[in-house]
């Protein structure tokens, strides 16, 4: 009996602290953004949004999420320290879920704020694809999308890192 109630325990209070950290997030409001030291100030927001959207189900809070994609937008359009590209095949995977262009954005960021040394903007897309098909895996209200199934497949097979550095330089020329 001991053996089946602390996995059991452990999964509960688990769940327990995720969807509490997930409660706990406050989108900034009144913030300004005209300065590069105003986009620096929001930086530890950013990673916060990014996290936040990433585990947050997409209907559980409509009202906050658009303000939490709000923020990120208007952050991530004059940054002057990220720049994200957003290509066609990354449109291609929000077309049917216009939510999972947020979680690349704020994937990407995120990744870019906390690999400022070395950073490889190949590592961030790949990172930022990822985390759109966790969540697209995750969401259960997501609608099914054969471009995202397409890099399940490539990622189960491990070859979704090369799908994105080869897209990617691709679609920048």
């Amino acid at each position: 009996m001991k053996k089946i109630a602390v996995p059991a325990i452990s999964i509960f209070l688990l769940a327990n602290a995720l969807n509490t950290s997930a409660q706990s997030f406050d989108v900034p409001k009144n913030y300004v953004l005209k300065t590069k030291d105003d986009y620096a100030r929001y930086e530890p927001e950013i990673i916060k949004t990014a996290n936040w959207l990433q585990q947050t189900p997409w209907k559980q809070q409509p009202v906050k999420m658009e303000e939490a994609n709000q923020f990120l937008l208007k952050w991530a359009k004059g940054t002057p320290v990220v720049t994200i590209r957003l290509i066609e095949a990354v449109m291609d995977l929000s077309d049917r879920n216009p939510q999972l262009g947020f979680v690349f954005m704020a994937q990407f960021s995120k990744y870019a704020l906390e690999h400022r040394e070395g950073f490889d903007t190949n590592k961030a897309n790949i990172a930022a694809i990822r985390a759109v098909i966790e969540k697209y895996r995750a969401e259960p209200t997501h609608k099914s999308d054969e471009d995202i199934e397409y890099l399940i497949g490539l990622e189960d097979k491990g070859e979704l890192d090369d799908w994105v550095i080869s897209t990617f330089a691709t679609e920048g020329r």
